[in-house]
């Protein structure tokens, strides 16, 4: 699987978690206090400037409301990552 943050699957995985915390009300702000980052950060992360790591997506969704494994499941179950079997 590639590394890129254009991947198909970082795509995703950035609309999932910008959906979430838009549904959660939260602006870019918000969440930046939540996640002690400044609101450029989220920007950026969101726009496909910056890497999500696992501790970031699960305070992310922490913030939100949202328990990791079941927002981990939406992205799996609606097919939004690629088929990565070739590794």
């Amino acid at each position: 699987m590639s590394s890129s943050l254009y991947h198909g699957d970082y795509d995703a995985l950035r609309a999932l978690l910008r959906a979430v915390r838009v549904a959660a009300g939260l602006t870019q702000e918000q969440m930046a206090q939540a996640l002690n980052v400044g609101q450029s950060y989220v920007s950026k992360l969101e726009r496909g400037e910056n890497f999500v790591d696992v501790l970031l997506y699960a305070r992310w969704c922490q913030a939100c409301g949202v328990k990791p494994g079941v927002a981990l499941d939406e992205l799996l179950s609606v097919g939004r990552l690629e088929n990565s079997s070739q590794q």
